[in-house]
């Protein structure tokens, strides 16, 4: 071979080797390309693609700092007058137990059933508003479903960018979690607090569970989505001898007079339209349980609530008494 030739073939070699190193070069990932961005997390290869590539991102719902219409209700009214006072404490600390399980995006409630019922002398927990978790998710890449990479390039850095995606929604997914517990922990001893206290509140004989639920008709979440509040009334249901026993006693004879067809009577609550309301009554000896009990469901019926009653026992969880309406609250904002 001349000089004229091999310097022929070297040159060949060379220009191979620039263009096999050019082309290494374009599909290698273009680190400075991402330094100072804030998106380290990101593949340096999105930079070869289009720019809804480059700025996908984990979609984050919820902000923990911020006030947020809340799922559902549930506000409890623990009965602290005598003829229920041999089961209160244990009911306040069931209430209390349960009021603190529930998801933060939950509001809780509890309000004391006494004498009178009605805030000026009733110490009733402050309501634990909703708030909202945020909740990280990763998205599809923008040409899904049927993502048809041109190469191998390509079709490498689609995979890179969807691993990418899933462990940046699994690390914002912790930092979330750990926020919801910081934040649960904080309502629990908020609860904790005023159940201390109203234990050592001491009503005057009698109940008023006709106060009891003007003043529920009054709050803001009853007033607000009556159909996604539920009402947890735990009491013997007996009302103390007072013109209020003697309104509910007139009612339920006409009820019955009428064919179990609601009278028109100002007896009957207002602004219960649509509430969800359990009644889990406490079985009293000298109290004729069946009696008040079919007079409340009589009368917060031609109210317009939805009543359900059953027998109070320690031994059940309220969870399994609540089971319907925590199976409102599980249904998306919006569902009936």
């Amino acid at each position: 071979m001349n000089a004229g030739a091999m310097i022929a073939t070297l040159s060949g070699f060379l220009l191979a080797a620039v263009g096999v190193g050019a082309l290494a070069l374009w599909q290698s990932e273009p680190q400075a390309a991402t330094a100072g961005r804030g998106d380290d997390w990101r593949p340096p290869c999105v930079q070869r693609l289009g720019a809804a590539y480059r700025d996908l991102d984990v979609a984050v719902s919820g902000a923990a700092e911020a006030p947020t219409t809340p799922r559902h209700t549930v506000l409890f009214g623990v009965d602290r007058s005598p003829s229920n006072n041999e089961v209160a404490d244990a009911q306040l600390g069931a209430v209390v137990s349960f009021a603190k399980s529930l998801p933060l995006d939950v509001e809780a409630g509890v309000l004391l059933i006494s004498d009178r019922s009605d805030r000026s002398s009733t110490p009733d927990m402050p309501l634990e508003s909703a708030t909202a978790i945020p909740r990280a998710e990763a998205p599809a890449l923008p040409c899904a479903p049927d993502c048809a990479p041109r190469s191998l390039f390509e079709q490498h850095c689609y995979e890179r960018l969807e691993e990418a995606l899933e462990r940046r929604a699994s690390d914002q997914g912790e930092a979330a979690a750990e926020r919801e517990r910081v934040l649960k922990d904080e309502r629990a001893a908020r609860i904790d607090a005023w159940a201390e206290a109203a234990r050592a509140y001491t009503p005057k004989p009698g109940t008023s569970l006709l106060a009891f639920f003007a003043k529920v008709a009054d709050l803001p979440p009853v007033l607000r989505a009556p159909s996604r509040t539920t009402v947890v009334v735990l009491s013997d249901l007996e009302e103390a001898r007072t013109g209020d026993r003697k309104k509910i006693d007139a009612f339920y004879k006409k009820y019955l007079a009428h064919g179990e067809r609601c009278p028109e009577v100002a007896a009957i609550p207002q602004g219960l339209v649509g509430l969800d309301v359990v009644l889990l009554q406490t079985h009293t000896d000298g109290i004729d349980a069946d009696g008040w009990g079919q007079r409340w469901e009589a009368l917060l019926g031609c109210a317009g609530a939805h009543v359900r009653r059953q027998r109070y026992s320690p031994a059940v969880d309220l969870g399994d008494y609540l089971a319907p309406s925590l199976a409102l609250a599980a249904a998306p904002a919006g569902a009936s």
